[in-house]
């Protein structure tokens, strides 16, 4: 039997590289050509057909929040701060401080400098202020109420996060703070306001979303056959979903109003911007709150 020729250091002389490439390619090919076929489809369905398990209701607020009822509980414990039209005018609001929260000797201790300084003013929020309302959404608020803001004198009223002001007892119930963040959220409108928002809305909303907010106007159905949720009565546009309408901001709602809702080249609603003042646009928002929560009476 011939042995192989010894290669120049006196091993064994390895393939040619261009053929053990071209083995390689040739192995891979036919391991590929094993592989099981499978079909990807997907099943035809109705465009207002939800996917299995996307049609689960949240149920954060399962009662219609009452703004005169959380006028009560923000008398007993938010005026003290927040004054009693919620402007930031309390009778403790000049004393509050931020306990722990202080850049200049929170830097001096990285270097064992520990100066004496006073704890830095700690201003409530007011809730006339439209630049601030207006970027909030109303579960954000919940949140702010329910845990506190740490480092700050904003107190958690149920649960209070680590680094936040415990608020005392008695503890209040989800209910109790959709109630009161309602009543705060009021502030940020008038009665004239609101009158005026219903007036627009009706003339040129209510065919659609309904005189009750809830997607059962005359000309509903055109926009079921695009949006399942609608036949559910749930989701974008039903206004009385209150658990959609907690997260929404009300700038999203002034972008929707003003640049109009399309969906694959369909146009579901369309743009107010030229057919609306700014102002026009944000009573309509400000009326849409109005399905969510009850006003309180003095905006009746």
């Amino acid at each position: 039997m011939r042995g192989r020729r010894a290669g120049p250091l006196g091993g064994r002389r390895s393939p040619p590289a261009g053929r053990g490439g071209l083995l390689l390619a040739l192995a891979l090919l036919a391991l590929t050509g094993c592989q099981p076929y499978v079909r990807v489809s997907t099943p035809t369905r109705e465009a207002y057909q939800p996917l299995e398990g996307f049609a689960v209701r949240m149920n954060f607020m399962p009662r219609k929040p009452n703004a005169d009822e959380g006028k009560k509980i923000y008398d007993a414990r938010c005026a003290v701060c927040h004054g009693p039209d919620g402007r930031g005018d309390g009778s403790m609001a000049e004393q509050l401080t931020a306990p722990e929260k202080n850049p200049y000797t929170d830097f001096l201790s990285l270097f064992r400098i520990h100066p004496k300084s006073e704890p830095l003013p700690s201003r409530p929020a007011r809730f006339n202020n439209l630049d601030q309302m207006r970027l909030n959404a109303p579960f954000a608020l919940f949140e702010t109420i329910a845990r506190g803001r740490p480092h700050t004198a904003m107190p958690g009223f149920q649960h209070p996060a680590y680094g936040a002001v415990d608020g005392g007892e008695p503890r209040l119930s989800d209910q109790q703070i959709w109630d009161v963040l309602f009543w705060e959220w009021s502030r940020t409108t008038s009665r004239e306001r609101l009158a005026q928002g219903r007036r627009i809305y009706n003339q040129m909303c209510a065919s659609c979303h309904g005189v009750q907010g809830d997607g059962n106007g005359p000309e509903a159905a055109r926009i079921r056959e695009q949006v399942w949720t609608w036949a559910r009565g749930v989701g974008p546009g039903i206004f009385t979903d209150r658990d959609w309408m907690a997260y929404r901001k009300p700038t999203e709602l002034y972008q929707k109003i003003a640049e109009g809702v399309q969906r694959r080249g369909v146009e579901l609603m369309p743009a107010y911007a030229s057919r609306l003042s700014p102002d026009q646009i944000w009573t309509v928002v400000e009326y849409l709150w109005t399905f969510v929560y009850t006003p309180p009476q003095d905006l009746r």
